[in-house]
């Protein structure tokens, strides 16, 4: 099956995400800027916010 895409448009999987969010990019804008994710056609935003939530406990990464 393989890693889920999340961003159609930049082509940014769930996997490429989850680790720019394990690199301190704990927002969307953040996340913008790393990966490329959203910056497309910009439908992903809901399910990048989702990812987030799920990836941290607060819907952010504490710092390390």
């Amino acid at each position: 099956m393989g890693d889920p895409m999340v961003c159609i448009c930049m082509e940014v999987t769930e996997g490429e995400l989850l680790s720019a969010v394990e690199l301190g990019h704990r927002d969307l804008p953040a996340l913008r800027e790393a990966t490329g994710a959203n910056t497309g056609c910009g439908d992903c935003a809901v399910d990048i916010e989702e990812l987030l939530e799920f990836a941290t406990p607060d819907g952010r990464m504490s710092p390390r």
